[in-house]
């Protein structure tokens, strides 16, 4: 039986670790925290991953989480457009927030049904080696103790900041989209508990969005220039700079609840390669991505899908044909992955050009609402978004046979 180490339990890690597991491989599934609570991860859920988890078989119904009412665009404090999410169209895939932690747990214990998956969380990381040309240990640290594991594979999942990456000495070819965003969360108004709608908020000063979880909190995105987070800000009064009104009178009446941020360091390139004889990277670890429309968590559970079509089959073989497989399943998501970037790419322009935001909004702020009312710029719109929605290539997985438990 192959051995596979798979490093990182987020979305991708954990679903990718599932379907091996399920299939038959030996899998241990290496995570940095002790609990999935944690860390801050996006939660928002598009079709293309929602339709990714149906076909693994992975059912979110009863995982709390909730779909999106409405998308709505504000310019200078002022709702200039709003478009439905066609709920009843998309049904189970129509775009929702899930909780991440909730999901991770569930998944993990799906995978614990089979005695050859491993979970190990509080696992560090520390090195790779290499024997005749090819990765085959991992080393680090187990809630505080050395440990050495050696794999056939070696898989990093470990996200934006991949160890994997680093140690492997690949190198990261960054694109010209680089900020921070800081991730707030505190209590909805009693108003929206039960209601999730999309707020896409801009003013010259600040881009931002919010929206009412699953749990009835607000997560509220800030978006800083590279450098311009300062812990000594008055958050209250900065967040409320673009909002519309009574998201601005919420966050004076929440004020002491806000609290310190989640920041995330925003870089998106790609891995001038995904693989090397031994070793495997998939999702942000291989394409780090905008947070644009969470193309993130989304596109890397296509990446496991494609990932899980090659190598179920060629683990049951030998190190060739896993090498193969790895340098296939690169091949077979670059298109779709460069094709997302430069989607997320032209919506990023203007959004932090300090240069022509003012004009910009000044264009939105007079014509948006004159034209946003209407049926056919609603339908325009998520039109516009249909590849980021949907995703830009076919992804099915294959029918692989299932471990029987006895």
């Amino acid at each position: 039986m192959s051995k596979v180490i798979i490093v990182g339990a987020g979305p991708a890690g954990a679903t990718l670790a599932y379907l091996l597991a399920r299939a038959g491989t030996d899998v241990t599934l290496l995570e940095r925290e002790t609990n999935f609570a944690r860390v801050f991860r996006g939660e928002a859920m598009m079709p293309l991953g929602l339709e990714a988890l149906e076909q693994m078989g992975i059912d979110i119904s009863q995982l709390p989480h909730r779909r999106i009412d409405s998308w709505d665009m504000h310019v200078a404090n002022r709702l200039i457009f709003r478009v439905a999410e066609p709920q009843a169209e998309l049904g189970s895939r129509a775009v929702c927030v899930l909780s991440q932690p909730a999901f991770l747990t569930h998944v993990t214990t799906l995978a614990q049904q089979f005695p050859n998956f491993r979970l190990l969380q509080g696992a560090t990381v520390r090195d790779l080696g290499v024997e005749n040309g090819r990765f085959t240990t991992i080393s680090g640290t187990h809630n505080g103790q050395p440990f050495t594991q050696t794999a056939d594979l070696i898989i990093g999942c470990d996200g934006r900041g991949s160890i994997v990456r680093t140690r492997a000495d690949i190198k990261l070819n960054l694109l010209p989209e680089s900020y921070d965003v800081l991730w707030f969360r505190f209590p909805a108004p009693p108003a929206l508990h039960g209601k999730t709608s999309v707020y896409l908020m801009g003013s010259v000063k600040n881009t931002a969005l919010a929206y009412n979880s699953h749990d009835d909190h607000i997560r509220y995105a800030l978006l800083l220039p590279k450098g311009g987070y300062d812990r000594q800000r008055n958050w209250a009064d900065e967040l409320a700079e673009p909002a519309p009104p009574w998201l601005a009178d919420h966050l004076q009446t929440v004020r002491g609840q806000i609290g310190e941020p989640s920041k995330l360091n925003v870089i998106v390139g790609r891995a001038e390669s995904w693989h090397k004889p031994g070793l495997l990277l998939l999702g942000d670890a291989a394409h780090p991505m905008s947070p644009i429309r969470a193309q993130g968590i989304n596109l890397a559970l296509r990446d496991v899908i494609v990932a899980a079509n090659h190598l179920v089959p060629a683990l049951q073989t030998n190190h060739t044909a896993i090498d193969q497989a790895a340098a296939h399943i690169a091949a077979e998501r670059l298109p779709e992955i460069e094709r997302a970037q430069a989607l997320q790419l032209r919506e990023a322009r203007g959004q932090m050009n300090e240069r022509w935001k003012p004009l910009l909004i000044a264009i939105a702020k007079t014509t948006a609402p004159l034209v946003g009312r209407y049926q056919w710029a609603q339908t325009a719109w998520l039109s516009q978004q249909h590849p980021l929605r949907f995703g830009t290539v076919p992804v099915e997985l294959r029918p692989h046979p299932h471990v029987t438990l006895e």
